[in-house]
């Protein structure tokens, strides 16, 4: 009998990962309670259903997929909710705009989603500034910089020192908005 090697335990490994779910847990499913659990949680209902049925089907089982619809109807609105798009938003998870559409607390939800995303960008406008700025300040300490490339560096960190004021006061004004 031959030994397993290390590349195919580290394979292994690797594809066991990729599955929504184990074959015992398709035995055992609560499908409603897996439907409010993914609704809860953002994912969408028929790609789940999906990955849920061809991880199942290995052994047999097929989701129910009735239970789970409910259930998943269930989850989505506890989602649905203007904080769950501040944050979906501020981690820059606009993929999400659409997940509450049709639900009575969709307007709530995509307007914290649109908010929390501008947030997002003025970070991301933020952190680009400050790497910006770091690599003038290096301009700077280099000897091989002419005086006129250091005037401009010099010019190119005041102005973004300026950006940074002015996104600190924008972040500050979008924050508000946090539900």
């Amino acid at each position: 009998m031959k030994k397993p090697t290390l590349a195919a335990a580290v394979a292994l490994l690797l594809l066991s990962g990729c599955a929504s779910m184990t074959p015992d847990q398709c035995r055992v499913a609560d499908w409603y309670q897996v439907g409010v659990e993914d609704g809860s949680a953002g994912h969408g209902a028929q790609q789940k259903l999906g990955e849920y049925a061809q991880d199942c089907a290995e052994v047999g089982v097929r989701p129910d997929t009735a239970r789970f619809q409910q259930g998943w109807e269930t989850g989505i609105l506890r989602y649905c909710t203007p904080y769950t798009g501040w944050s979906e938003g501020t981690r820059g998870r606009s993929q999400q705009l659409d997940m509450c559409r049709g639900r009575p607390q969709e307007g709530g939800f995509q307007f914290a989603l649109r908010a929390g995303l501008e947030v997002y960008r003025t970070r991301q406008s933020m952190d680009s500034n400050e790497r910006e700025i770091r690599r003038q300040e290096q301009r700077l300490q280099d000897k091989n910089t002419t005086e006129s490339q250091r005037r401009e560096a010099r010019d190119r960190i005041r102005y973004l020192d300026a950006e940074q004021s002015r996104l600190r006061r924008t972040l500050q004004d979008q924050e508000r908005l946090a539900p």
